[in-house]
């Protein structure tokens, strides 16, 4: 005669069909597979909190990486004289703009900034410049700047636009610098206070078109090379981002265009 099952038997049966082990091991309560949508957000949310601080220890270290090498390259060229004797001549925004487009415009930006400080104090201890001009002038100029040029790149995905985004982000960049340096010369060394406000503001558009023809041919030309060169070698975060040429005659366009700005 067949002996009655209890319902938390059959449970038991079923539960071993499914996931294929005996409910009666001890210290193993098996689960079905099956969970809400709301414990699947649990999950999702605790994996997501495992994952982030990686991402953002990488982010990191891209922005102490470009910083490094900007300040490296702040450091080699500043020697140079410039027509003002403020500000320098600085070939290495090549860097920056660099990781603007293969990491994006926070790591850009904030590796440009960074950089531009830490350079810079490195020349103050030689009296080459001071801190707190490049806290008011270069840091601000260059996180606003670069982050654009991240943007644009990140948003539309081609060389076009990168070469359209370098051309508004120095100009915007440059411009935020050399209010800066005015700003400074004005409030903080007593002989500029009296001068006339159209000298002041002939010598910010002095110090942006200066900074500017002196950066963009090396940002134009090189860094599409050094994205080809090193995502070719790089299977990590630096590489390209999956920008396109797009039609030849539309880059040749905005290469005439950047080179009728700088004549």
């Amino acid at each position: 005669m067949p002996t009655e099952r209890s319902p938390s038997d059959s449970i038991n049966t079923v539960e071993e069909k499914l996931i294929g082990l005996p409910s009666v091991m001890p210290g193993l309560q098996p689960t079905l597979p099956i969970q809400s949508s709301g414990a699947f957000k649990t999950e999702s949310l605790k994996f997501s909190k495992q994952v982030s601080p990686r991402s953002r220890a990488l982010s990191i270290a891209l922005i102490a990486i470009s910083a490094a090498l900007y300040a490296a390259a702040i450091a080699v060229t500043a020697p140079i004289p410039t027509p003002w004797g403020v500000g320098h001549f600085r070939p290495g925004v090549v860097v920056p703009a660099f990781f603007a487009v293969v990491c994006g415009p926070m790591i850009g930006g904030a590796g440009a900034a960074l950089g531009c400080f830490i350079g810079d104090y490195a020349l103050s201890l030689f009296g080459l410049t001071d801190p707190l001009l490049s806290l008011i002038a270069g840091v601000p100029g260059n996180f606003v700047g670069f982050y654009m040029l991240g943007w644009f790149t990140s948003r539309y995905k081609s060389w076009l636009a990168f070469q359209v985004g370098s051309l508004i982000s120095l100009i915007v960049g440059n411009l935020i610098a050399a209010s800066g340096v005015v700003a400074y010369l004005t409030f903080i060394i007593p002989i500029w206070a009296p001068w006339p406000q159209d000298v002041k503001i002939a010598t910010v558009l002095g110090f942006t078109l200066f900074w500017f023809s002196t950066m963009l041919p090396f940002v134009v030309p090189l860094v599409p090379i050094l994205v080809r060169r090193v995502s070719k070698y790089s299977h990590g975060p630096l590489r390209n981002p999956g920008l396109t040429w797009g039609k030849p005659k539309d880059f040749a366009y905005v290469s005439l265009g950047i080179t009728a700005c700088l004549l």
